[in-house]
């Protein structure tokens, strides 16, 4: 059955493509120091930092009663290949919108298609690492690559990554209004490596928020996932709970599995046929007999149709 929701109006440029020309960027030079610890001849002064890469915002509401959800999709241009991201999400709906532990990020296909310093793809699923923490009014989110990944910088708009907040007081809770905004942005390039300065050239700040209208509403189609993908559990490491993220992009029999280091299954997290989307389920450190399992490290299974994925988890009690 085809999920479907609810999709917000836009005051203003929801359906206008992100404009980012492949300019310069420029900034303010803040480093003290150079990579190799000598000082920073050019500090405070305005240095180009390489091509421009923009930011924007898509948001939907889920319109199923039991998953009172607003989903916020980060879309961004990348005239050069970006090897990582940093930056603050906010909005201004108060407690009627929440991330906390309900609060869930994928990656978008800009993350997800990422290549190596030779323009080849990475394979890998780990390529990039996708964090994001709650913290006091905003959540802050991170990426980055341990092998250099990087991302395909062909100045095409994509979506950067999915972030999906709990409405505990259902939809009928919700403002007439939410506004989101970001800040602490840091989108590194690559072509004045080893540098990894910010080219930033334009994204929704407090001073140009975007404003989406909760109260004027279509139907449309949910923005389902086009390929299976597990990602790292967050917290990682952790104690006593961690969140395990899957996407799904069609009905399928999926089976997720805790393993030990002796490949000994220790509990199963679901087993059954689940819709396509995406689904995140948690892991509490208990076998499948309800006992606390040791501090270790562990495995976790996703098998989905014919997709198979494993990653590794660190419990620290």
């Amino acid at each position: 059955m085809k999920r479907l929701v609810i999709l917000f109006a836009l005051f203003v440029g929801f359906a206008q493509a992100l404009d980012c020309p492949a300019d310069s960027s420029y900034h303010i030079d803040s480093r003290t120091l150079l990579p190799d610890g000598t000082p920073n001849p050019n500090y405070g002064q305005v240095i180009a930092t390489g091509l421009c890469a923009c930011l924007g915002f898509e948001a939907t509401l889920s319109g199923m009663p039991e998953d009172s959800t607003v989903t916020l999709i980060v879309k961004m241009v990348d005239n050069e290949p970006i090897r990582g991201i940093q930056m603050d999400v906010y909005h201004d709906a108060g407690s009627a919108l929440e991330y906390g532990d309900m609060g869930v990020v994928h990656k978008g296909d800009k993350l997800l298609n990422v290549f190596d310093e030779n323009g080849d793809p990475v394979t890998s699923s780990n390529a990039m690492q996708l964090l994001s923490n709650e913290i006091d009014d905003y959540v802050k989110v991170m990426a980055y690559s341990t092998n250099r990944a990087q991302t395909a910088g062909d100045g095409e708009e994509g979506s950067l990554y999915i972030m999906t907040y709990k409405a505990p007081n259902g939809h009928e809770g919700l403002p007439a209004t939410i506004t989101f905004w970001l800040d602490g942005v840091r989108l590194p390039g690559t072509s004045m490596a080893p540098d990894l300065l910010d080219v930033t050239c334009d994204y929704p700040d407090s001073d140009n928020a975007v404003t989406f209208n909760t109260s004027e509403m279509g139907i449309g189609d949910d923005a389902l996932p086009t390929v299976f993908s597990l990602s790292q559990n967050y917290p990682n490491p952790f104690n006593p709970t961690t969140r395990i993220a899957f996407d799904l992009p069609e009905q399928a029999m999926a089976k997720l599995v805790v393993y030990n280091l002796l490949g000994q299954q220790v509990n199963v997290l679901t087993n059954r046929y689940m819709n396509a989307g995406h689904h995140v389920l948690d892991w509490n450190g208990l076998d499948a007999n309800g006992n606390s399992v040791a501090s270790g490290v562990y495995f976790y299974e996703l098998r989905a149709g014919d997709y198979v994925a494993k990653k590794k988890m660190l419990l620290l009690r």
